[in-house]
């Protein structure tokens, strides 16, 4: 089963003003260091400055920094209400990033290491990245309790009230607010993968663009006129040098009653609570990037550099859960299911394509090699795709399964021997050859359909392939095997067919625990390096 991502994700004695944060600018640094800011007191920051250029470089730079601001695309919104049902409502307050971009990275050196994140900021020197504190993260999903969403009755009272964590990111939704913003958006449109592995994420807007702030909301709200206002706490309107005005918005949402309608003149509209922002996923059918197969045209390597070749890394296995059979089922089955995710490090996407053999469902691949990841300089052929039975193409030597023993000897073979390739977690978009944004997220576009003569499948550098293993054969039959400890391995290139930087890599394992009694199996799931520990229970999706 492929897991299509589309996802979206207490207050210090002290506030960091922007004349600290300009007073902070004077740490001597040159203009690619990291500053860490190791105390949020302006006369820290002015204490430690001791470097003259350094100042002047970094002091230009927050000079320059965005500009954070709240703006209102319409004073009022109405919310339809249906019945006893919860109202569904985007206030339309959006965050801008004026004057320049507001740019985040967030990042750790090894899976044994916190998150760190640093704000990046443009020079004529070259960037300087500012360390943010670690209150400022929820892990990898955003900023913690960015924003307040608090709705008021016509008497002015609080009645709802949420904090929010915010990325800067266009999972909601984001536009250009100004005639001179950047021409385009050059961010990852989600802010963190589904995987409990990254190892690198941008956060982002460009100059002049703005993120829907906290998208759809749902309250438990009567008929009636309220007032919504968004703000954002108060240490990061203080680290972001925000103005006060800037900081808050508020719309009147009036909630009415919905008559059970829907259609071009009824009730739903281009609004409708819970739609998902036209141009989230953007899928690009591979013939409008290629212009059509190429086989012929691009020249056949017999030893493509490593500067032309990805890297495939299986990430630890996840979200593992049993499937116990129901009580009345006629075999008495359980299966252990997992999540699987391989992605690409190196140098260049993975890039296969496959051709078909004039009257058969199968097609020749290809193995298609970009110098430093952009210029095209030839292919090799790799192995075989195949046509599924769910509509996909599928390249049948890219990764396998098993389950070891505690001796580490194979116990169980999954049955999964074909992939659809696509990208559906951002692992690292901190690498030197990370795409932000693929042109296609996700199986649309490019697995193929049953009439296809030609597929191509791309993983770029920075990102994953996620399959869920859950149904019998793909996942493990544990029916009568023994209580004890047992390793879920993960191949990447089983045949070494596809050509790599690092061979060395491509075998992951996770340690898990099965317990339990015939028919009532239990998993249990350590930590790897202290990082999702599991109880069985599986993804949320």
């Amino acid at each position: 089963m492929r897991i299509d991502r589309r996802l979206s994700a207490a207050r210090a004695p002290a506030l960091l003003t922007a004349g600290a944060l300009l007073s902070a600018s004077l740490l001597g640094v040159s203009s690619t260091t990291t500053t860490a800011f190791a105390a949020e007191s302006p006369a820290a920051h002015t204490a430690a400055a001791h470097n003259t250029s350094s100042q002047h470089t970094v002091t230009a730079a927050i000079a320059d920094r965005p500009q954070l601001k709240l703006i209102v695309a319409d004073k009022t919104v109405e919310a339809p209400k249906f019945g006893r049902g919860p109202v569904f409502f985007d206030p339309g307050i959006w965050l801008a990033s004026l004057q320049s971009a507001l740019q985040i990275n967030v990042s750790r050196s090894s899976y044994t290491s916190p998150e760190r994140a640093a704000e990046v900021l443009r020079t004529p020197g070259g960037p300087v990245h500012l360390s943010l504190p670690a209150w400022m993260l929820k892990k990898w999903n955003g900023l913690a309790h960015f924003f307040t969403v608090t709705v008021r009755d016509s008497q002015g009272h609080i009645i709802r009230q949420r904090a929010m964590t915010f990325c800067p990111d266009a999972f909601f939704g984001a536009s250009k607010a100004t005639p001179n913003s950047a021409a385009t958006d050059p961010f990852p449109y989600q802010c963190n993968s589904f995987d409990p592995f990254p190892l690198g994420e941008v956060w982002g807007l460009p100059r002049g663009w703005a993120d829907d702030a906290v998208g759809y909301q749902s309250f438990e709200l009567p008929v009636g006129s309220y007032k919504v206002t968004i703000s954002i706490g108060p240490r990061f309107a203080g680290w972001f040098g925000i103005t006060p005005s800037n900081a808050t918005a508020s719309v009147t949402l009036k909630v009415i009653k919905a008559s059970q309608c829907c259609g071009p003149k009824g009730c739903c509209s281009a609004r409708t609570p819970g739609a998902v922002p036209a141009g989230f996923v953007r899928v690009q059918h591979p013939a409008a990037r290629h212009g059509g197969p190429n086989l012929p045209a691009t020249r056949i390597l017999a030893h493509p550099p490593a500067d032309a070749l990805p890297d495939l890394v299986p990430l630890p296995s996840w979200g593992i859960q049993v499937a116990n059979p129901s009580p009345k089922a006629a075999k008495q089955t359980s299966f252990l299911d997992f999540g699987a995710t391989v992605w690409i490090g190196g140098n260049a996407p993975l890039d296969v394509e496959g051709f078909r053999l004039p009257g058969t469902n199968t097609m020749r691949a290809y193995q298609y090699f970009y110098k430093n990841g952009k210029r095209l300089i030839g292919r090799m052929r790799v192995g075989s795709m195949g046509f599924s039975n769910y509509n996909a193409w599928h390249f049948n030597q890219f990764a396998q399964y098993k389950l070891l023993n505690s001796q580490k000897q194979v116990l169980v073979r999954s049955r999964k021997i074909g992939f659809c390739i696509a990208p559906t977690d951002s692992v690292n978009m901190l690498l030197p050859h990370a795409t932000w944004q693929p042109s296609y997220t996700g199986i649309a576009g490019n697995c193929g359909d049953p009439a296809a003569l030609w597929a191509t499948e791309i993983l770029p550098v920075g990102w994953g392939d996620t399959y869920f293993q859950s149904v019998p054969f793909q996942s493990f039959n544990i029916t009568n095997i023994p209580n004890g400890t047992y390793y879920i391995e993960i191949i990447a290139n089983p045949e070494h067919l596809l050509h790599e930087t690092n061979a060395h890599n491509d075998i992951s394992l996770r340690k898990v625990i099965i317990g339990g009694t015939p028919g009532h199996r239990t998993v249990r799931v350590p930590a790897w390096h202290g990082i999702d520990p599991e109880h069985g229970a599986g993804p949320i999706f």
